[in-house]
């Protein structure tokens, strides 16, 4: 029964620790729709919004007034028979019931602060959706491009496998020297460390994506390749960008929010220093000359020693620093444009110059197999063949590279524009 039991529980074990990878194969399209409902940190993000709306809803709300209960004698006062006896009758106490209430509408003016500050959150949201995008589309470019060299590098170590046992065959037979077997073997093991180096890259995005997505670790995504048409860096002016950009950056309009948050600010501050006024009405029961007292009083704050200047003086150079960093926001979006659309212009030319049409580079990939029969058949020397190899791999690798340079360098000129381009 024993045995039993520890077979069972050993199973059991197994079956947890197992955790078959399950592959989805997404469209660039897919991923984004699934990341906009998906993702953990825009929905926390969102509710900063919610945040900000109950913060508003409070600056409106009047000082909750205050009672008090006080005097309360627990003695009988000399004379009291004459209220009959009665236990409650005798008692002294006094109730009073006292209201704030502000003379220079801090209370509007606070509830104008607030809501500059949710339009800040509301901006401060879209910059975060504009980072987290781009840091989706990275991952995305970056998936099918070593999703690209998975393959090749794979083609070439299945090429060189069958080349190293074909060349073990003839080197038993003394066919070829141990040098040459020795010289592939070499090649096949730089290869097999080349495919792990490009795996660990290929695991860290999948991580980052699933991160994005909020998926299981599970679950392994496929990004669909799909043709994209990227517009020619003569149809982009500059002028047009940076005019663009300063009317649609988030980060920049949350700066200039900020700057009219720091003048209702100073408003406020100024509504601070006019002191508030008390109004009360008092009810006192034989605490004085007569048995039943009614009283009205009113109380204000004197604004001896503090008249709130630290605070508004502080609100206005609050105001100026943000106006410069304003400015140096704006200095800094039109630098950040020209960088980035002269990068693309370099890759884009790069390719249009020395870019392979997709019929060529068809017949391109065939070229491996091709020689590898020559060297078996040995129609071409080893040195011929590994030139060869070399050469089109180390060529195939940089037109990968080139083609994700480009994707990339164009989203990241649309993250310095802060729009699509069309």
């Amino acid at each position: 029964m024993f045995m039993i039991r520890l077979l069972l529980i050993v199973f059991f074990s197994f079956i947890g620790i197992s955790v078959p990878a399950r592959q989805i194969r997404l469209s660039s399209d897919q991923i984004e729709a699934m990341f906009l409902k998906q993702n953990l940190a825009l929905i926390a993000e969102r509710m900063n919004v919610s945040i900000a709306d109950a913060a508003i809803a409070e600056a409106t709300v009047w000082d909750n007034p205050e009672l008090s209960v006080g005097d309360i004698n627990f003695w009988k006062r000399r004379g009291t028979d004459e209220y009959g006896g009665a236990v409650a009758s005798p008692k002294q106490f006094s109730l009073e019931l006292s209201q704030m209430v502000s003379l220079s509408a801090r209370r509007i003016k606070l509830a104008e602060v607030e809501k500059i500050d949710k339009e800040i959150t509301v901006r401060q949201f879209e910059e975060l959706l504009r980072s987290l995008k781009m840091e989706l589309h990275i991952s995305i470019a970056e998936l099918v491009y070593l999703q690209n060299l998975l393959k090749v590098i794979d083609s070439r170590q299945t090429l060189l496998e069958k080349v190293v046992a074909g060349y073990r065959a003839q080197y038993q037979t003394g066919n070829v020297t141990g040098n040459e077997l020795l010289r592939l073997q070499t090649a096949l093991f730089a290869v097999n460390g080349e495919m792990n180096e490009v795996r660990t890259e290929y695991n860290a995005h999948q991580k980052n994506i699933k991160n994005l997505l909020a998926l299981e670790p599970s679950v392994v995504v496929i990004v669909a390749e799909e043709q994209v048409d990227f517009p020619s860096p003569l149809t982009l002016d500059p002028a047009m960008l940076m005019e663009t950009a300063l009317a649609s950056r988030p980060d920049l309009a949350a700066a200039v929010l900020r700057a009219e948050y720091h003048r209702k600010d100073i408003v406020y501050q100024k509504a601070l220093a006019i002191p508030d006024i008390s109004l009360g009405i008092k009810y006192d029961r034989a605490g004085g000359v007569w048995d039943n007292f009614f009283g009205v009083g009113i109380g204000v704050q004197l604004p001896v020693f503090n008249r709130n200047k630290g605070a508004i003086r502080r609100a206005r150079f609050r105001l100026r620093q943000n106006e410069i960093l304003v400015l140096q926001e704006r200095n800094n979006i039109r630098n950040e444009i020209i960088e980035c659309l002269e990068n693309y212009k370099a890759v884009y030319s790069f390719l249009e110059e020395n870019g392979v049409n997709r019929s060529i580079q068809s017949e391109m990939d065939k070229m491996p197999d091709v020689y590898t029969k020559n060297l078996l058949m040995k129609n071409i020397s080893m040195v011929e063949y590994m030139d060869f190899m070399d050469s089109y791999h180390a060529s195939k690798e940089v037109l990968l590279r080139s083609r994700k340079e480009l994707r990339l360098q164009f989203e990241r000129l649309q993250f310095a524009i802060g729009q699509t381009i069309k």
